[in-house]
């Protein structure tokens, strides 16, 4: 009998092995991909500056970080102004607008729910709100983990110069804006909405409003175009955006740690809804393209290594609105704007316009 005890207490130690090994790649997967990482408070030092230094000439997009450096400091330059609203769920989401005529120095922070900040702005108390705002406005939803300012930068200069207020949110999780999760657009499109209708108080009820996003940000604006907007929107641009969730999920699984998506994706899922509140599957761009009346530009590049062209294909094919598709040749993740700058920007300026 006793020999019977130990063979047991032996087996189910053997199979608890796996699943604990289970259990602790789901927590670092779920942590990797969805938690907000805490911001440094010591100074880095020299070897961990010359570390990350190594690390972004690796990237993808380094032999642009001039170009993008150069567009960052342009638009700060023209010094925006620093506004807020209040998510759905109660989170400080902030953003940068700057209107196409430009901004003064020293302006209050405009602040509250959208309504009430848009309020303050069409009123021009405490926003500084100029008296004859651009009818043009443009919506820029980054993507994931970036800067916040860094993916528009080949095109802030460009937009601003062709007459078009630039609204420049945080998304929640980044940058000043609050939050512990990223969500992957499933509660972004929601804060997308509310900066939607922000825009149109602040720059008036017969605005031409734009969304634009990239990576992230691109599925962001797709998955709120499924959702009620203001009837001013009249374009959207998505930039290399992913289907759902949980397929750029599994893309990553596969591709950067070579493991299968079940189980591990089923196990990520529910812990993602347990301390995050919302599933991988809870939304998708796919399914809000099948609804979606608002033409639609698809960008994406052709080197693309992390979001699949594919998906924007099947974006694309899911889109039952007005809608062009353009591939740029040579132009890696994020980087179709800074590979072909000329293309681009004809291309969506002439899309913007068939559409004012």
């Amino acid at each position: 009998m006793g020999r019977n005890k130990k063979k047991i207490r032996r087996t189910a130690a053997a199979a608890a092995v796996p699943l604990l090994l289970l259990a602790g790649e789901a927590a670092f997967f779920y942590y990797y991909s969805i938690v907000r990482f805490p911001e440094r408070k010591k100074e880095k030092t020299e070897r961990q500056l010359r570390r990350e230094e190594r690390k972004r000439a690796k990237k993808p997009r380094a032999r642009f970080e001039k170009v993008v450096q150069e567009g960052v400091s342009w638009f700060l330059g023209q010094e925006p102004e620093l506004v807020s609203i209040t998510s759905f769920d109660g989170l400080k989401l902030c953003a940068y607008y700057l209107p196409a005529e430009g901004t003064k120095k020293g302006q209050p922070e405009a602040s509250g729910n959208s309504a009430d900040a848009g309020e303050k702005a069409s009123t021009g108390a405490g926003s500084g709100s100029n008296a004859h705002p651009a009818k043009n406005v443009l919506l820029l939803m980054h993507g994931y983990r970036a800067g916040g300012l860094t993916d528009f930068a080949g095109l802030y200069r460009f937009y601003h110069e062709q007459g078009y207020d630039l609204l420049v949110p945080f998304q929640r999780s980044h940058g000043p804006s609050e939050g512990k999760y990223i969500c992957f657009g499933v509660k972004e499109r929601y804060d997308c909405r509310d900066w939607a209708e922000y825009a149109v108080c602040r720059a008036g009820k017969d605005c031409n409003l734009y969304l634009s996003g990239i990576s992230m940000g691109c599925a962001t604006v797709l998955m709120a175009a499924g959702l009620p907007l203001p009837s001013n929107v009249r374009a959207i641009i998505a930039d290399c955006g992913f289907t759902s969730p949980k397929e750029i999920l599994k893309t990553v699984l596969k591709r950067d740690y070579h493991l299968p998506a079940f189980p591990l994706m089923n196990l990520t899922e529910l812990l993602t809804r347990w301390r995050a509140g919302f599933g991988y599957s809870d939304a998708s761009t796919l399914d809000a393209m099948k609804n979606c009346r608002i033409p639609v530009l698809f960008i994406h590049g052709e080197k693309d290594s992390f979001v699949p062209v594919q998906m924007t294909l099947d974006n694309y094919m899911a889109c039952r609105a007005p809608k062009e598709l353009l591939i740029v040749p040579g132009a890696v993740h994020a980087a179709a704007s800074l590979q072909d700058p000329e293309g681009y920007h004809r291309t969506a300026l002439a899309f913007l316009k068939k559409y004012s």
